[in-house]
């Protein structure tokens, strides 16, 4: 087990500071009604300027001079429920964030190692302020998963967070151990009445990528859609979480599968003519994608996923995908985003997908944050993955319009 630490959940005010002129809430809480155990009389607020006063004028019940005029503090906004720490026992460890990774895995081990590079990262960047993270690395996102995920709530886990896969994060659902608070790095296979109260799950999701860029079409003001797509189980998901978008909020759509074949690229451009779109979604990999775009005229809006584009890739690999629209995350294309800057590029070179997995650990540590303060249902994220709101107990990432302009991915504005 690997861990980095930092003095978590501490409720000592830092020598030297002054309580005057306003409460000095515990380390960790927002304002003097955050603090557990804090009483009415401390939540009030001070009226009117405060002059400096002797030491002998603070009352030590409530940090504040004698002098001072209070009022009490009407019509306060509920205090958020930050996530208790459980009793502990004298001499039992300190609460802890538990990170449980498949970097141990033959066929995961790369991602997960990305995914834990980022966390590390924003860890690293928050400092001592943050909480104390473990490091569990397992060698499978499945029956390895849960277990370890056990072991860390009896060794003091107060969040526990891993899931990289939708296998895994399904597993973890169905677990026992994600009655307490936990978060899921993809998407669970679950029904409405699956849902746990304390089970939040944040994703790279395709699917919700689909959902968007449907959305941006109508928003767009087209009404026929064609699809070009493959007969992979991935497209498959792409393309019905478009469609299901699309039908309800725009009305016709027609299917147009590529076989990869290239002697068929005539018979898809074709179709998509006799198809009478005013749009096309490409829901295939990149180079697939790359081979069908120079068959669609060039007066037609064509738009994809994150599946279709590396936004990573030289110009001159992507000239093929000249004008294509599609919605990528902040990391790759707003270097002058403020989250974006705060946090470190990987240390070393990342496959794309590696990248988007490192990303994902940042805004994972940040929400991690976010639901241990109480605070992830009434403040949005403004991440590198995107901006992430929390919808029931998923948080859903709004990601950033952008077209391919001469091989180069940048942001777009509205036709």
């Amino acid at each position: 087990m690997l861990a980095w630490t930092s003095p978590a959940f501490s409720d000592d005010v830092p020598s030297g500071t002054t309580t005057r002129a306003r409460i000095v809430p515990p380390a960790g809480a927002k304002d003097a009604g955050d603090a557990a155990g804090t009483s009415e009389t401390t939540r009030a607020r001070i009226v009117g300027p405060v002059p400096a006063s002797p030491a002998d004028d603070i009352d030590p019940a409530t940090g504040i001079s004698r002098s001072s005029k209070v009022q009490p503090l009407r019509d306060a906004p509920a205090a958020p429920n930050p996530i208790p720490a459980a009793p502990r026992a004298p001499g039992a460890a300190a609460p802890f964030v538990a990170l449980i990774l498949p970097t141990q895995s033959p066929t995961l081990g790369k991602l997960a190692d990305a995914l834990r590079q980022g966390y590390q990262a924003a860890a690293e960047v928050e400092g001592k302020a943050g909480p104390a993270v473990k490091l569990t690395a397992v060698d499978n996102d499945g029956p390895a998963l849960v277990t370890a995920c056990r072991a860390a709530r009896e060794s003091g886990a107060i969040l526990v967070v891993g899931a990289i896969t939708r296998d895994g994060a399904t597993a973890l659902a169905h677990s026992d151990c994600a009655a307490n608070a936990t978060l899921e790095l993809n998407e669970p296979q679950r029904t409405p009445q699956d849902a746990l109260p304390n089970l939040y799950d944040v994703s790279l999701s395709l699917d919700n990528e689909a959902r968007q860029v449907a959305e941006q079409g109508v928003n767009d003001g087209w009404h026929r859609a064609a699809i070009v797509t493959s007969a992979s189980p991935l497209a498959k998901r792409v393309v019905d979480a478009f469609e299901r978008e699309w039908v309800r909020a725009a009305g016709e759509v027609r299917r147009i599968e590529y076989s990869g074949d290239p002697e068929t690229l005539t018979s898809v451009r074709d179709r998509v003519l006799a198809s009478r779109a005013d749009m096309v979604f490409l829901a295939l990999p990149a180079a697939d994608a790359r081979a069908v775009r120079p068959y669609i005229a060039a007066n037609v809006p064509t738009y994809a996923t994150s599946l279709s584009v590396n936004p990573r890739a030289e110009p001159v690999v992507n000239l093929d995908l000249e004008g294509v629209r599609y919605l990528e995350m902040p990391w790759f294309v707003q270097p002058d985003h403020p989250a974006v800057m705060a946090y470190p590029q990987p240390k070393s070179p990342m496959s794309v997908d590696e990248e988007r997995l490192y990303a994902l650990g940042i805004d994972a540590y940040r929400l991690s944050l976010l639901l241990l303060r109480g605070e992830a249902r009434r403040t949005a994220l403004d991440g590198v993955t995107g901006r992430i709101t929390l919808d029931g107990n998923t948080f859903v990432r709004a990601l950033v319009p952008v077209r391919v302009d001469s091989g180069r991915v940048v942001p777009s504005k509205a036709p």
